[in-house]
């Protein structure tokens, strides 16, 4: 028996129409009538998923000479999740909040340092009647306290709005018949808020330089300390809409399985979450040492930006080791 017949086989005796086992395997209906008429074979990828809702092993569905089926230790229902029209709305929703939640803790994260060195500059020049330790007091109380808000945020949002949909990330599952559908439909009426966003964002970030670069020619130390604030702010703002674009348009993928949620890149999450984890830990770390050893605020606040460009880097080798790591296991086989 071809895998054309086999998959019609099991596909019948599940009662399933083309479009039904299109839409547990995120194809168009006309694939799997190619893969059917032996026109098309499915992708590695599609024929581990299609192995995991029937219940057979992938050689069954890929050696001709297996005749009988040879069933998985599980059955389809237990090896694999099925993600429900409700469970998708639901989770869709709790993203676009999430998104919120995420984007004002990132925000504190960034201005947390505005108010030291804005009461700082105004007491060392004499603008504000108190001293300078009693200003730098009152600035890293306030820095305290915005990131102790933000790192609760930050627990809240993981530990109660995002526990119950771990699953998405890391376990296999399949989309009941019109999820699909629903989660395309969002995704197209959420396209042009997310180009908007993300257009002012990126704009934000270029221009947030602008006005240390007018503070240089003034020659004054007072411009160049507030210059550094309105930089943190237009930084913050930009980042507050660039999240605000992507979580949502990132749930969307994830229950697609597209972009950075196909089954090749949750097997480069699964290594990246504990190190990004790790990783941004210590850029913290890093960040308020160096800030209360020289208590030079208006300078450590570069440990972001250049974090943020070595965990682009670092992410781009565990992508790119994972992925050689899978074409030599499957050339092994």
């Amino acid at each position: 028996m071809i895998f054309a017949e086999k998959i019609i086989t099991l596909r019948k005796r599940n009662g399933w129409s083309q479009e039904d086992l299109a839409a547990r395997v995120n194809v168009s209906r006309q694939a799997v009538a190619k893969w059917e008429a032996s026109q098309s074979i499915p992708s590695l990828d599609k024929i581990v998923q299609l192995s995991l809702i029937f219940g057979v092993t992938t050689d069954y569905l890929l050696k001709e000479e297996e005749e009988e089926i040879s069933l998985t230790q599980d059955s389809p229902e237990s090896s694999i999740r099925h993600v429900t029209l409700q469970e998708a709305g639901s989770y869709l929703e709790t993203r676009r909040s999430a998104a919120w939640v995420c984007a004002i803790a990132t925000a504190l994260c960034i201005l947390s340092p505005v108010t030291v060195i804005a009461l700082g500059a105004f007491s060392e020049y004499g603008h504000i009647h108190i001293s300078e330790n009693t200003a730098g007091a009152i600035g890293l109380i306030v820095l305290l306290l915005m990131v102790g808000i933000a790192v609760g945020l930050f627990i809240w949002n993981d530990q109660v709005r995002n526990k119950p949909w771990e699953f998405l990330e890391h376990d296999p599952f399949v989309l009941d018949y019109g999820v699909r559908g629903l989660v395309k439909e969002q995704q197209t009426a959420f396209a042009p808020a997310k180009l908007a966003l993300t257009i002012i964002g990126v704009i934000l970030l270029i221009l947030s330089p602008v006005a240390i670069f007018g503070a240089i020619f003034t020659d004054k130390d007072l411009y160049m300390a507030l210059s550094v604030c309105v930089t943190l702010i237009l930084v913050a703002a930009g980042v507050f809409l660039l999240i605000l674009a992507d979580i949502p348009s990132e749930a969307a993928d994830r229950l697609l399985q597209e972009g950075d949620y196909t089954p090749d890149k949750k097997r480069s999450n699964s290594v990246l979450g504990p190190l990004s984890g790790a990783y941004w830990l210590i850029a913290t770390a890093i960040y308020l040492l160096w800030s209360f050893r020289t208590e030079n605020w208006g300078t450590t606040w570069m440990v972001w930006p250049v974090a943020g460009l070595l965990f682009a880097a670092l992410r781009a080798i565990v992508e790119a080791v994972m992925k050689n790591r899978g074409e030599t296991q499957e050339r092994i086989r």
